[in-house]
């Protein structure tokens, strides 16, 4: 019998040892993603759309050139060639929640008052629409939900102050020339 009793022994023993190799070999596979995402939009925006609660902010490129407001003013290229890049590159640490409970919109600042929603458009068709929360507790990051996913993802960088901008922010500033101001006349005082 001590002879069955052992071969029994090595059958459970090889049989733990497998699924313990198992479970290992899983762990490393699972363990190996990181929770570090690029999303990066193919195609530049035509449009840009940044809303809060208290104002609207449009962008438009047209012939080379970006506008800000229905008023088309001139637009500072470089201010919002940034906003673009932002928009267009978005590196995400992971995802901090899953759940779309009252509690946990609130918890990262997606209520109507604290949220601020930028939309990408090319060709009048939405490409990216990016809600942007709270600042983490560091202020280096920012709360984001995508497309009206329910996942709260932390972004690499504070988007909240890169798109907190005034239309009148992004317009070009033209440079009014000084005008000369009349020198005031020297004045001698006799004696």
């Amino acid at each position: 019998m001590n002879l069955k009793n052992a071969k029994i022994r090595k059958i459970v023993l090889l049989t733990a040892i497998a699924f313990l190799a198992a479970i290992y070999a899983v762990q490393l596979v699972t363990g190996s993603r990181s929770p570090v995402k690029n999303f990066i939009l193919r195609e530049k925006p035509d449009t840009i759309i940044i809303e809060n609660s208290s104002q609207t902010v449009k962008l438009f490129y047209e012939g080379g050139l970006w506008y800000v407001g229905e008023e088309k003013n001139s637009g500072d290229d470089q201010k919002i060639e940034a906003l673009v890049d932002a928009i267009k590159n978005i590196k995400t640490l992971g995802t901090v929640s899953r759940s779309p409970a009252a509690s946990e919109l609130d918890r990262y600042g997606f209520t109507d008052s604290q949220t601020l929603t930028v939309k990408a458009e090319k060709s009048g068709k939405t490409i990216r629409t990016l809600k942007i929360g709270k600042n983490s507790e560091t202020n280096l990051s920012s709360y984001i939900k995508f497309d009206e996913k329910p996942e709260t993802l932390l972004a690499d960088r504070n988007l909240r102050s890169i798109f907190e901008v005034k239309a009148e922010d992004l317009e070009q500033q033209i440079e009014q020339p000084q005008s000369e101001q009349p020198q005031a006349e020297e004045q001698t005082s006799e004696n």
